[in-house]
């Protein structure tokens, strides 16, 4: 019996490694790449304590009588007045473990502490618009070219100054 060294693939692996590059070739049709470098922000020239200040999140979080986002694929978002009440407001996202949001939604959407920041002159203000999102959307193209430019059309035109990003 002849020995076969076990680093050497055989025709099994080679037809798996095939079938893995195949795969990964139409993988790569479907995902977003950029084509260009993203455009940086400007520089901000005013200090923290002069700023007006919004989150924006991808926690699915809403006001209760908003339009619940769909579980699978939504790609619209959410206005959050910043005076919201968190009695108010609810999560639909169910992709990530949110019980401890549900007993404090500063956990995933601080809000509090945004607030708390202003009271404090840490920052200028709390923004009257903030944004919120659902994660787990497989047509991130979607997001970029349409949701993206709308969030940050509506920041703009609220003088937003920073925006508190957060993946929830």
């Amino acid at each position: 019996m002849k020995h076969v060294d076990s680093t050497m693939p055989t025709n099994h692996d080679r037809q798996t490694i095939e079938a893995q590059t195949a795969k990964s070739h139409n993988l790569e049709a479907m995902t977003l790449t950029w084509r260009q470098a993203p455009q940086i922000a400007p520089v901000i020239d005013k200090p923290l304590s002069d700023l007006r200040v919004a989150i924006a999140a991808s926690t699915g979080v809403h006001l209760r009588t908003d339009k619940p986002f769909i579980l699978t694929g939504d790609a619209s978002y959410r206005i959050i007045p910043g005076d919201a009440d968190y009695r108010d407001l609810t999560i639909s996202h169910v992709r990530y473990p949110n019980q401890a949001a549900h007993r404090d939604l500063d956990v995933v959407y601080p809000l509090k502490t945004l607030r708390y920041m202003a009271e404090k002159n840490i920052i200028g203000e709390v923004s009257p618009v903030n944004i919120s999102w659902m994660g787990h959307v497989p047509r991130v193209d979607v997001l970029i070219e349409v949701t993206a430019k709308q969030i940050a059309e509506t920041l703009e035109e609220n003088q937003v100054d920073l925006v508190l990003l957060s993946p929830g």
